[in-house]
C-alpha cells in the first residue's frame, strides 16, 4: 500500500464524507458520537482512526457485537477509506458512561 502523507488528503472533502456517513447511523439510539483522526498503524501504514461513543442500550453485551459491526460496515462501505482515501480503518468503541468516566479529549 502506498503511504500517503495526511497533508496529501483533503481534510475538508474527508470530513465531508466521514459527516455524510455518521448521517446514516442511529445518532441517539445507538450512537452517540463518532470523532476520527488521522495517522500511521503501528507498521507505518497511513490509517483512519474512528472513535465512537455508543448510548448503554446500544452497550449491552446481547447486541454490542451487532451493533459495532453495523456502525463499522456503515462507516465503511460509505467513506470506503482504502479505496478513496489510501487509509485503512481501524474502529474504537465505548460506551457513554465509560466515556463519563474517563477525561480523554479526544473522544469528546
Amino acid at each position: 500500500m502506498p503511504y500517503i502523507p495526511t497533508g496529501f488528503i483533503n481534510q475538508a472533502e474527508l470530513a465531508n464524507a466521514v459527516d455524510q456517513a455518521v448521517l446514516k447511523l442511529k445518532l441517539g439510539t445507538e450512537v452517540v458520537r463518532v470523532r476520527y483522526s488521522i495517522g500511521v498503524d503501528t507498521s507505518g501504514e497511513p490509517s483512519i482512526f474512528f472513535r465512537v461513543v455508543l448510548s448503554e442500550a446500544a452497550s449491552r453485551e446481547a447486541t454490542l457485537a451487532d451493533v459495532t459491526g453495523n456502525i463499522a460496515a456503515v462507516l465503511f462501505d460509505e467513506i470506503r477509506p482504502y479505496e478513496n482515501w489510501g487509509l485503512l480503518p481501524y474502529f474504537s468503541f465505548r460506551s457513554a458512561s465509560e466515556q463519563a468516566m474517563r477525561s480523554e479529549p479526544e473522544w469528546a
